[in-house]
């Protein structure tokens, strides 16, 4: 053979080598360090088996894991996830993306920062996380309903040093949390109520009008989007109920600082262009003070927050839920989100 025919046949060797490493991933999922009490249920299976180590399993499969077990899901060459205790997730793809449907407990991502934007994304019932790059740590608890309170579901969102995620939830964007930042959101299982707090870090939350729930282009531009700033322990309520004429969804909003005093309150038709009725709550005060009236005692968060419930009645709300509950987290009992212990992200993959 000549010495051209040689290194046809080398890089052709190679190709097929690398094709062979690529198809897997495109088909298939890995388990690695399925420690305790972890198990897979494959699609179409009728009951759940042990992980086994090292083992690729096809998209559609859940996985779980028990009290004091792990598992890390190698979802491409460069990308992972770990499950942590006490959590459980389904497997998807969805065109080029791998998605991690999250039904419970805590996952920590580490996506490789050369990795396009949605390769790979975490789905929880408030809400999608995408763009994600580096090491987040993604939250989902539930708390049932009690005789005071509805049941919310409640997902905490953290992004560590250099690592960023989006989040798309119903009529609200936040374009990225970053380098530490994190938020926490409760909503009802109806979505006729969310509550949105950030935890720590100076960010935007774009309400969201329109009917796409993630638009793409220029979000400064774009008519339906209106721009909220929060800083740590500010807060964006929402609520959300059918129009008794027409049908279409109307949402009224309220974004406190942290001293839990509005500064904003707004509503809007969700499919219709601009927000609605908006008010800068504390230049209203400002203005009242110039003119010398007598100001109003500040509402406490609760009150405010009632007012707006009261607005929206108890009228079954579009989702089938009524409008009438504002409860705190306090009273809902929820519990703090699941910690990975002294365990550095950085030992991810060990």
């Amino acid at each position: 053979m000549s010495k051209l025919g040689k290194i046809a046949s080398i890089a052709i060797v190679v190709l097929v080598s690398t094709i062979a490493l690529a198809e897997p991933y495109n088909r298939l999922f890995r388990i690695n360090h399925p420690d305790g009490d972890c198990m897979i249920k494959r699609p179409g299976d009728a009951s759940f088996e042990p992980a086994i180590r090292g083992k690729a399993y096809p998209f559609g499969t859940q996985v779980k894991c028990g009290v004091n077990s792990s598992a890390v899901l190698l979802l491409t060459d460069m990308d992972a996830v770990r499950l942590l205790a006490d959590s459980e997730v389904l497997v998807k793809l969805e065109g080029e993306s791998r998605v991690i449907q999250l039904n419970k407990g805590l996952v920590v991502t580490r996506i490789g920062a050369n990795t396009t934007n949605n390769a790979v994304i975490v789905d929880t019932p408030i809400g999608r996380c995408s763009s994600i790059v580096g090491d987040c740590k993604i939250a989902l608890t539930t708390v049932p309903a009690t005789k005071k309170s509805l049941a919310f579901n409640i997902v905490e969102l953290r992004a560590q040093p250099v690592s960023q995620l989006k989040f798309v939830g119903s009529q609200y964007i936040v374009p990225m949390i970053k380098n530490g930042h994190g938020m926490t959101i409760k909503e009802t299982p109806s979505r006729n109520y969310t509550e949105i707090l950030d935890l720590l870090g100076d960010y935007p939350i774009l309400i969201n009008s329109g009917l796409d729930p993630d638009p793409a282009g220029d979000l400064n531009e774009n008519t339906f989007i209106q721009p909220i700033a929060m800083n740590a322990k500010s807060m964006v309520k929402l609520w959300r109920k059918k129009a008794p004429e027409g049908g279409r969804i109307i949402a009224s909003g309220l974004a406190t600082a942290p001293s839990g005093k509005g500064t904003e309150s707004f509503a809007f038709a969700v499919g219709k262009p601009n927000v609605a009725n908006r008010t800068n709550l504390l230049l209203q005060d400002k203005l009242a003070e110039e003119d010398g009236e007598e100001k109003a005692p500040e509402a406490s968060n609760n009150e405010e927050s009632q007012d707006f419930a009261d607005a929206a009645e108890t009228e079954v709300d579009a989702f089938g839920a009524e409008a009438s509950d504002n409860a705190t987290s306090e009273e809902s009992g929820s519990s703090d989100v699941q910690e990975t212990g002294d365990e550095s992200l950085y030992d991810f993959l060990n």
